[in-house]
């Protein structure tokens, strides 16, 4: 009798498990799921960082008579004179990608704060030397050369809530959990300008010796509207699209922009 009733309690768990309708099971699979997803949310900080390249399309409006004056008058007097390379031709060919990086904490799982900051800046410069219609070699020399260098700090709202972190088997897991968020900063911007322009009918004749250089402090709201693409446990691929709005100069600093980056959350203390 004693061992009848140690096999029949050995037997009701088992029954337990093996008799439950399927939508039970399928109740304690979604259960041991979120069970597990809610581990690995558990085991990320709220700290967060992050490494961004911003492709930008400023105005540049500065740079026109550039265009509309010294390239015709230059090409008037060498017919085989190029036109002179300015930070506008990179941004057609969108070659400008300015780095920056920050950190940032997730309040919850729709709102986050960062601190982030950067900058970008080289020098083109245009040196050619062609025939005149005055029998003399027409000589240029044109520089241009920018810096900026910014920080700021931004909000970032996520409506659908952010992307749930875990290890994913393919890409088409990637893309179902990934989420779009809404952006807002407010920028610091410090920027310089420095142009030297040199042109002469060579060997005597100097027309241009020309220095230009200027400063500007001033701020921006920045705007960005994108996806955040979960890759595993603690890292992110996020791609946005924006606009700067600058208080000063906007003619030549007023901008679209592209941004592709790459966040990663710490780990929490053990």
């Amino acid at each position: 009798m004693n061992l009848f009733l140690i096999c029949a309690g050995m037997m009701i768990p088992l029954l337990s498990q093996t008799d439950l309708p399927e939508k039970s099971k399928l109740g304690l699979q979604e259960n041991s799921k979120s069970i597990s997803l809610e581990s690995y949310a558990n085991e990320n900080s709220k700290w967060f960082w992050f490494v961004s390249l911003v492709n930008p399309y400023p105005k540049m409006e500065s740079e026109k008579p550039v265009r509309e004056l010294f390239d015709p008058i230059m090409g008037f007097f060498a017919p085989d004179q190029k036109p002179v390379k300015t930070v506008s031709d990179f941004r057609d060919n969108h070659l400008i990608w300015a780095p920056h990086a920050g950190i940032g904490y997730q309040i919850n799982s729709k709102w986050s704060i960062t601190a982030q900051g950067g900058g970008e800046g080289g020098k083109i410069r245009t040196k050619q030397t062609h025939p005149s219609i005055l029998l003399m070699p027409l000589h240029t020399d044109f520089e241009i050369k920018r810096m900026a260098f910014y920080c700021g700090t931004g909000v970032h709202f996520s409506p659908w809530g952010s992307p749930i972190h875990k290890d994913f088997e393919n890409w088409k897991e990637r893309i179902k959990a990934t989420r779009p968020y809404l952006s807002a900063s407010a920028t610091y911007t410090y920027a310089t300008y420095d142009a030297k322009v040199k042109v002469k009918f060579l060997p005597i004749l100097h027309l241009v010796d020309l220095n230009l250089s200027d400063e500007w402090h001033t701020v921006s709201l920045d705007t960005n509207i994108g996806f955040e693409i979960p890759l595993n446990k603690r890292d992110e691929f996020v791609v946005s699209f924006g606009y700067s709005k600058f208080a000063r100069l906007q003619e030549d600093f007023d901008s679209f922009t592209f941004t592709i980056e790459f966040k990663r959350f710490l780990q929490k203390k053990k």
